[in-house]
């Protein structure tokens, strides 16, 4: 049996499910139960959308508090995890405006996990998900998969993120690629999630948290995770992270994979990866 692919536009971009070892109507009622999961997530993960509970937070004022959805509150959390084991060269926060007694490094906005709320700690609170998100919305996809007994499955989000479930019947994972002309490579992903940061698309869009100034890295990096919204925000980060951070990175967090090409020279391969091949 091979495998049906389906797609659906939501948060700006295309997604696309790989889905096997179900009849294609069966496979179709899974993905259509994805694809809703997709656009309540947009609904309340998106800044574009006026009601999202992205686009409450930044209309706050400082020291005004919200109360925000499951979903916000996971991903909001996973992100402040990345950004703290990332020296902050991730942070979903960092186009805000301070408050201008604030120390330098001082928190933008606060969580309490218990009463599911957000309170801005800014001048001008701007949370901006895109780097998390759509890796979040590819985890919660494949859990609304699993709920539906589909097992063996790829899921895309842009073209940029990919996260992989069982691999199809008779083989050892689903073809991914990486790099660019002669170092581009294959990898056989099976439970776990590749993503890729660059600005071939959108220009000189990333920007490190840090200093404010655009990244200096011109290359594009990969990030493998065990999970998409995690492999998304480490994309992010290593962008914006200089080689001996990454190898640094890599070497206290072994379960993590990164690669980056340098402007001449092969790919560069830090941490966990699984077998390449041309």
């Amino acid at each position: 049996m091979n495998p049906v692919r389906f797609e659906h536009e939501a948060m700006a971009t295309t997604f696309e499910l790989f889905l096997d070892g179900h009849p294609p109507d069966y496979a179709r009622q899974a993905a259509g139960a994805a694809f809703r999961e997709l656009d309540r997530l947009e609904g309340e993960l998106s800044r574009y959308v006026e009601s999202s509970d992205i686009a409450r937070a930044n209309r706050l004022a400082p020291g005004e508090t919200i109360a925000i959805g499951e979903d916000t509150l996971h991903c909001l959390l996973l992100a402040g995890e990345v950004s703290a084991a990332t020296q902050r060269t991730f942070d979903p926060a960092y186009a805000s405006v301070p408050l201008t007694d604030a120390p330098p490094g001082a928190p933008l906005y606060q969580l309490d996990p218990s009463a599911h709320t957000l309170t801005s700690l800014a001048g001008r609170l701007h949370l901006d998900l895109g780097a998390v998100g759509k890796g979040y919305a590819l985890d919660r996809l494949a859990a609304t998969l699993r709920e539906w007994d589909v097992t063996a499955a790829l899921l895309q989000s842009g073209g940029s993120s990919a996260l992989a479930l069982a691999a199809p019947p008779g083989e050892a994972g689903w073809a991914v690629g990486l790099g660019e002309g002669e170092s581009y490579r294959t990898l056989s992903l099976v439970d776990a999630a590749l993503s890729g940061s660059g600005i071939a698309v959108k220009g000189t869009h990333l920007v490190d948290p840090r200093t404010g100034a655009p990244a200096a890295r011109r290359q594009r990096v990969w990030a493998l995770a065990a999970n998409a919204a995690a492999s998304d925000a480490l994309s992010t980060a290593f962008f914006v992270m200089t080689a001996d951070e990454i190898t640094s990175f890599c070497a206290t967090h072994p379960t993590i994979g990164a690669a980056w090409q340098p402007p001449e020279g092969a790919l560069l391969i830090r941490g966990a990866w699984p077998a390449l091949r041309p």
